[in-house]
């Protein structure tokens, strides 16, 4: 029963611990630019969690975190990488700010919502289509054909805003706005949209057919050892599409709630990088969809912190990414300390 009970704890405290280190590191980095670390972490704690503001802000930030991160979960799970993420996102959201103010106007709104969820669905997936497709019949490193694509969506976007769906009735490069009755409901009683049920939703629906199905077994065979998955028969070329295009889809569905909910317009210049954040998230996560989500909470505290301190303390924002890569590091050298422990 012990060393069970030390099996199933023992991911969650090395992430854990990895998280502790990246925090030291952190304020060693701090101490040697000339801030106090205690002040730093003493305000980034009470400024993203010590006020209900902070709080809701942090779980509205965590939503496109918890749908990107369901579709890593998929992709990651079968062995194949998407690096691309945030060019997904921003096709997702580009679309989503383009067709939803005629949209609006066209369809009842429980239809609206389903066809800007399939806009925000197709976008993402069209997107990462020739990455997969590259990587099932030729075996093209999915890593720089997904990072490629993502700044090729980084450029198309902003040409496409800055033009031919640019609404020339504002100075900036915007698309049209969608009215505020034509939003994302919001959950009753809260302040919150209905996105973190979708993401909730999303991110454990995916966690049930990486476990649960014949998908998801066959994902992780190929994640195991693709020359036995072929050996047992199982369409890798299919299946390499099929984990590529989850990842890209639901990556667009995320941008495509972060306009209709939060922005209510898709603007030139405007690139969140989610994905960048999403990809060390799951890694923490062990690919467990369940851990995904107090590990996404985390990073959108450190991010809407790190926004607040920067103000005050004048510490970069970009720090938390800092912090983020950090993590990272500790996470890979606990993973390698633990295998050689294991081999010993």
């Amino acid at each position: 029963m012990k060393n069970v009970d030390l099996a199933t704890f023992k991911p969650a405290a090395l992430s854990i611990v990895s998280i502790l280190f990246s925090l030291m590191t952190g304020g060693i980095i701090l101490l040697a630019i000339g801030k106090n670390p205690l002040i730093y972490f003493g305000l980034l704690f009470t400024r993203g969690m010590g006020s209900s503001l902070g709080l809701i802000e942090t779980i509205i930030k965590m939503i496109p975190l918890l749908i990107i991160s369901a579709g890593l979960l998929a992709c990651f799970s079968a062995g194949l990488w998407n690096i691309g993420s945030d060019g997904q996102f921003l096709i997702g959201a580009m679309l989503t700010g383009w067709a939803a103010p005629w949209l609006a106007d066209a369809l009842p709104y429980p239809a609206y919502l389903v066809a800007i969820a399939f806009l925000g669905i197709f976008g993402g997936m069209a997107w990462i289509l020739l990455p997969a497709v590259l990587k099932a019949r030729y075996d093209i490193n999915e890593i720089i054909t997904t990072l490629m694509m993502s700044w090729v969506a980084i450029n198309l976007v902003t040409w496409l805003v800055k033009g031919p769906i640019n609404d020339l009735s504002t100075v900036p490069a915007q698309t049209t706005v969608i009215p505020a009755v034509y939003r994302m409901p919001i959950i009753p009683f809260t302040r919150i949209h209905a996105g973190l049920i979708i993401g909730i939703a999303t991110l454990l629906g995916i966690h049930w057919v990486i476990r649960k199905t014949t998908l998801g077994y066959q994902f992780r065979v190929m994640h195991m050892n693709k020359k036995a998955a072929i050996h047992a028969g199982m369409g890798v070329p299919r299946l390499t599409i099929y984990g590529l295009l989850i990842s890209g889809g639901l990556a667009g569905l995320a941008g495509a709630g972060d306009v209709l909910a939060i922005k209510g317009l898709f603007q030139a210049g405007w690139s969140p990088q989610y994905g960048m954040t999403a990809i060390p998230l799951v890694f923490l996560a062990r690919l467990n969809g369940w851990a995904v989500i107090p590990l996404a909470f985390f990073f959108s505290f450190l991010a809407l912190g790190g926004e607040f301190v920067a103000r005050d303390l004048g510490v970069p924002v970009f720090f938390v990414h800092v912090l983020e890569g950090l993590t990272l590091l500790f996470f890979a050298a606990s993973e390698y300390l633990e295998k050689k422990w294991i081999r010993k």
